[in-house]
């Protein structure tokens, strides 16, 4: 005769959803920690802006940002499927869903410009590197491990995402105006448009600042705020990683020309 189990009672004793600290007084904690965490300067965006990076180092640049593009593309529903109005009783309702939905739309080629893949694909091309080159190429273990502790992220629950592609991903990137250095440096020094980068750099200003908005409407609990935060400071450290990784580059031998 099995003995009598009791369960126990859980009502109320979890903190998830308990009072966080005021949007706003948390929004300059998550600023404070990027300031704390991401230090590293990518001087290899300068070196592009300036002509100075070889050939052969930018070649290796755009095979990185191909592999960061299929990866963050082809995972990217993720955030749209977990959007908290995802069931408003019809789209001009929702914000978070449409944000992301036209966001997703832009990264596919369904907006205007076409999609991100293609694009660094294109870039490639122009720069003479063949297709098996991109598909076989191994991204440096900083890159690896950015892209996917994003996309777990993405995958885990929606304001973790939105805290790890967009406030620590889209938002960050567009504060370094890095679109606007790598199209003009490419431009006016290598002699390619590169449409990638003009894309993005109009596209990411406003893609981030609506993460910043959005961010604020989802990190109200304690269990929340918590959540964001281990995002956004894991996505960030391994950025700056990479960042620190890429700037390696240029203390190899021939890594910049005349």
């Amino acid at each position: 005769m099995s003995e009598h189990r009791e369960f126990k009672d859980i009502r109320g004793s979890g903190a998830e959803h308990a009072p966080g600290l005021p949007v706003d007084e948390y929004m300059a904690s998550l600023e404070a920690l990027q300031a704390e965490v991401a230090t590293e300067k990518n001087l290899v965006w300068e070196r592009v802006a300036d002509g100075t990076l070889s050939m052969d180092l930018l070649k290796r640049l755009c095979k990185e940002y191909y592999f960061l593009g299929k990866w963050y593309t082809s995972e990217f529903g993720s955030i749209v499927s977990n959007a908290p109005d995802v069931d408003a009783l019809d789209l001009g309702g929702s914000e978070h869903y449409v944000h992301w939905a036209q966001n997703l739309a832009d990264e596919m080629g369904f907006a205007g410009d076409r999609n991100h893949v293609d694009m660094k694909v294109e870039w490639a091309r122009q720069l003479g590197i063949t297709d098996d080159e991109l598909l076989s190429y191994r991204a440096m273990p900083e890159s690896i491990g950015a892209v996917f502790t994003t996309l777990f992220y993405m995958r885990r629950s929606y304001e973790e995402g939105l805290a790890a592609f967009g406030w620590a991903g889209e938002r960050f990137a567009a504060s370094t105006n890095y679109a606007v250095k790598m199209y003009e440096g490419m431009r006016d020094h290598y002699g390619i448009d590169v449409e990638n980068f003009k894309v993005h750099a109009y596209a990411e200003e406003d893609h981030g600042r609506m993460a910043d908005y959005l961010l604020r409407q989802v990190s109200v609990t304690a269990g929340q705020q918590r959540r964001v935060r281990r995002a956004v400071e894991h996505v960030l450290i391994c950025r700056n990683a990479r960042t620190a990784a890429l700037n390696r580059w240029l203390d190899e031998p021939g890594a910049l020309r005349k």
